[in-house]
């Protein structure tokens, strides 16, 4: 078991800033869908971590905290995480990237 980031998608579709995708280090591993939690009613989309790709470094918790004021991530277990996307389950179109979450991971 490891730390992964979580990213509450009510505090981040509510502020929409990203930040936390161009501070962290491992490329493509937090990633923006503009149709995350629109489902829900938020204005703007989230964004998600591809937990197969994040180190558990907790740069982006430090951005979102100290730089944006958001709070919106926290690093928990891996086992407890509501929802998880996988890099297997993301195709990287030419100018753009979609990404299809798996199931809910119980935890």
């Amino acid at each position: 078991m490891y730390l992964v980031a979580d990213i509450s998608v009510e505090i981040c579709a509510s502020k929409s800033c990203k930040l936390c995708t161009q501070y962290c280090p491992e490329a493509n591993t937090i990633l923006y869908s503009d149709e995350m939690g629109k489902d829900r009613g938020f204005k703007y989309g989230s964004a998600y971590v591809a937990v197969d790709r994040c180190k558990g470094c907790a740069q982006c918790v430090w951005v979102c905290d100290n730089m944006a004021k958001n709070n919106a991530i926290k690093m928990i277990m891996i086992d407890q995480l509501p929802v998880a996307a996988l890099t297997d389950n993301i195709t990287y179109g030419e100018k753009s990237t979609t990404a299809t979450l798996v199931s809910p991971v119980v935890g």
